[in-house]
């Protein structure tokens, strides 16, 4: 048991605040020179105009990274540490509201054992460094609300261990490659809130795992793909101002999983609403050419139904189930 006990890994997590501390404070566990070298460029990178103070040591017990403006609690490097030889590893990098102005780093790259990279809300410009692709580890990107731009890299097929990639609120163009459907565990795929043309590819139905789907906000053209009727995991499915028009495949409506479900200004061939699963919390269906009464069991949606702007007709049953909020 001895044996196996010092053969466990620590993880050891640092705050991005004024002051730092460890979860391990018995553990000076330092990093190797090349991560530390590495982390070095990274922060040159990301803060190029210097607008925000960085500074960083080379011990995940005292810190690496020091943001003098923009902090808060969510900023963190994270740090695999082993009991035996104290060596750390960094596995995340998480700088958030951090009003970072510079490019995306493709020295991330050398640092491979990370697994999450989190970049949320700032002003990094640039594209995404094919040199992450080679992050064997790396399962989790939000680079959500910075203004990249350009097409999205086909090469992101290449990053086969995502399980979630967020580019919402970007300037991206272009269309959304096919190349995205060889990533084949994800199980979250945003790109809402950006330039995007054409149609959604056939590719994408290859994703079997994804439970999340959000590409509102953009200027696709094209009708709503079928396949993604077929996406059995679904759970949240964001198709509102897309550019896409009906037909709305009826397999959408009948995933059994699905919660969250949110198609709005869609034009098309008018159509009933159908019955929708159980276990629908979510459901906005806006200005998509409904047509008909709506059926009882729509009624039981937990939380959110807005049916605004169609051709439906009836009234409120009496025994409405309360909720936050009712449009119709």
């Amino acid at each position: 048991m001895l044996m196996m006990f010092q053969q466990l890994v620590k993880v050891c997590q640092v705050m991005v605040i004024i002051s730092f501390s460890s979860s391990i404070t018995s553990l000076a566990s330092l990093l190797p020179p090349e991560e530390v070298a590495a982390l070095t460029q990274i922060i040159k990178t990301l803060n190029e105009d210097g607008r925000v103070s960085l500074t960083h040591g080379d011990s995940c017990e005292s810190g690496q990274v020091s943001i003098t403006r923009g902090i808060n609690n969510n900023n963190r490097i994270d740090c695999v540490c082993s009991i035996d030889d104290k060596i750390c590893h960094i596995t995340s990098l998480v700088v958030r509201d951090s009003d970072l102005s510079g490019r995306l780093p493709p020295d991330l790259a050398k640092l491979t054992r990370v697994q999450t990279i989190d970049f949320t809300r700032n002003y990094l410009n640039g594209t995404i460094p094919e040199e992450w692709a080679s992050m064997k580890k790396l399962h989790f990107i939000s680079l959500t609300a910075n203004r990249l731009s350009g097409n999205i890299p086909g090469y992101l097929g290449n990053f086969t261990a995502l399980t979630y990639l967020s580019l919402e609120s970007n300037q991206f163009s272009g269309v959304v490659p096919p190349e995205l459907g060889k990533l084949s565990i994800l199980q979250t795929l945003i790109l809402s809130s950006n330039k995007l043309v054409g149609t959604l590819p056939e590719a994408l139905a290859q994703i079997k795992n994804l439970t999340d789907f959000r590409v509102r906000d953009n200027n696709l053209n094209g009708t709503v793909p079928e396949f993604i009727g077929s996406w059995t995991q679904l759970q949240r499915l964001d198709l509102c101002a897309t550019g896409l028009q009906g037909p709305i495949p009826r397999a959408i409506f009948l995933l059994e999983k699905l919660k969250d479900l949110e198609i709005c200004d869609t034009p098309g061939p008018e159509f009933p609403l159908p019955i929708v699963p159980k276990t629908m919390e979510f459901l906005v269906l806006r200005n998509i050419n409904l047509n008909g009464t709506i059926p009882k069991e729509t009624w039981d949606v937990k939380k959110t139904l807005d049916l605004t702007f169609n051709k439906l007709v009836g009234g409120l049953p009496s025994n409405t189930t309360q909720r936050q909020t009712l449009r119709f």
